[in-house]
């Protein structure tokens, strides 16, 4: 499978670390948007789940309730991360589909 490498959108973190949003999949059966992207971070450490969550939540209007980081993958030494998230549609089908393990995680 592909990634296209021209970002579909782009956010900024208060650090000034850059989302560009690679892939987006409208899972319409489970009602989420899955989205995966690069996280550029030069000179500075990963951010924090929290602060992507954020960003990602403000980039697509909704709640960050309704935001989830699947995971941060870093790339050693690259000022690089990649991330899939998954945004849901209500907190409802949330809580059905995401594990409780990463529902702690992302508190």
């Amino acid at each position: 499978m592909s990634v296209n490498l021209t970002p579909l959108k782009t956010a900024t973190l208060e650090d000034g670390s850059v989302i560009n949003v690679l892939r987006e999949r409208d899972n319409k059966v489970v009602g989420r948007l899955e989205v995966e992207g690069i996280l550029t971070h030069m000179n500075k450490g990963t951010p924090s789940r929290k602060a992507i969550k954020s960003a990602m939540a403000k980039l697509y209007n909704k709640s960050e309730e309704l935001v989830v980081i699947k995971y941060i993958r870093s790339e050693y030494g690259m000022g690089r991360s990649k991330i899939k998230a998954h945004i849901y549609n209500d907190i409802q089908r949330l809580k059905l589909f995401e594990p409780e393990y990463l529902l702690k995680r992302d508190a």
